[in-house]
């Protein structure tokens, strides 16, 4: 890729990990915090665009099967491993915070294996589900028909359009997650305009057309929800025009960053955004744990200021400083950890730098 294509993927891993901070950040139902929640607001647009960059990385400059097979074996240093590790060490933060449960093999296993103290990571358990049926969808979307390109767009379309279905009648795939599942078929359909030269992975043109298809989208959406409110069995249809919303708003913005930024070079504070996303859960919960201490223990209930309540100003106070917090603590630490424990960091963060 050109630097300014690698550069734009810092950047939209960056911008869309200050989202999902935000999103973990959340304390109280003002109108404020739902700008960003992962129901209503922007935030809902930032594990979609996640997982089309992915599929769109896994995918791109593919030729062969083999290929896809080589980069699935690079997926175990830099998704399986980390991902272990790092469930393994919430893990042992939690035995150090609840000594009294005690450790079994099964409470190990299921630790690692199931993301359970540490919730954050369900993204990369579908991210390395998906890699691993990758190889597959890349043989069913092109080596099987060759150079028909018709054939190959029709073939994408059906196997997305049949995820939708199971979501829109209800069907459940076991383990894996089927909204995810189209938003990295969607990578890969990019990924396979862009190895053609068809689309450019920087440009302006594509905002417009990008912005009236997510507009048309959600009148749908809203259309189908007007529908839900009649008849409670469109909820499943209603759930699955929520995840065709979210598919072309996260399109949207990854253009739509083309007009603000030029992505010349990478601040240095936008990156390492692997070690951000693994130590941002914990840094935001003990933020929460902290201000609801201090609150509870100094601030007086009921004190209204200019018609809200103080306790609701605090947590509006600490959820605008929680990117901002977790950002510092992540440059810093990684700096450090990259100085004294140069290979230790390494394998944590997959052998990104």
């Amino acid at each position: 890729m050109l630097t300014r294509e690698k550069n734009k993927i810092s950047y939209l891993h960056f911008i869309m990990s200050v989202l999902v901070i935000l999103i973990h950040s959340i304390n109280n139902e003002t109108r404020f915090e739902k700008f960003f929640s992962i129901d209503s607001g922007i935030g809902q647009f930032a594990v979609p665009l996640f997982f089309i960059i992915s599929g769109f990385l896994f995918f791109r400059n593919l030729k062969y099967v083999n290929d896809a097979v080589a980069k699935l074996k690079r997926r175990v240093y830099t998704l399986l491993i980390p991902y272990l590790l790092w469930n393994l060490i919430y893990y042992a933060i939690h035995l150090l915070l609840k000594p009294g449960n005690g450790i079994s093999m099964g409470e190990i296993i299921d630790a690692a294996f199931t993301y359970k103290y540490n919730p954050s990571f369900w993204f990369m358990y579908q991210l390395i589900l998906l890699s691993i049926i990758s190889p597959i969808l890349y043989y069913l979307f092109n080596m099987s028909w060759k150079n028909k390109q018709t054939v190959k767009w029709l073939v994408t379309i059906v196997v997305v359009v049949a995820a939708e279905l199971a979501i829109a009648t209800g069907i459940d795939i076991p383990y894996l997650n089927e909204d995810a599942f189209v938003y990295y078929v969607c990578g890969y359909f990019l990924a396979y305009l862009y190895n053609s030269g068809r689309i450019n992975f920087i440009s302006k043109k594509n905002i417009l057309i990008c912005l009236l298809i997510f507009v048309f989208t959600f009148v749908f959406n809203r259309y189908i929800y007007h529908l839900l409110t009649l008849n409670p069995k469109y909820l499943n249809p209603f759930i699955s025009t929520i995840v065709i919303v979210r598919l072309f708003g996260a399109v949207f913005l990854f253009y739509f960053f083309d007009m603000i930024f030029s992505y010349d070079s990478v601040p240095k504070f936008m990156s390492q955004t692997f070690f951000l996303y693994a130590i941002h859960y914990m840094i935001v919960k003990a933020m929460i744990i902290m201000m609801k201490f201090l609150m509870y223990k100094f601030v007086p209930v009921g004190i209204i200021v200019n018609g809200i309540d103080l306790y609701t100003i605090i947590e509006c106070i600490v959820f605008i400083l929680s990117p901002v917090v977790c950002v510092i603590i992540n440059y810093h630490l990684s700096r450090f950890m990259m100085e004294k424990f140069s290979k230790q960091y390494n394998v944590l963060v997959g052998n990104r730098r």
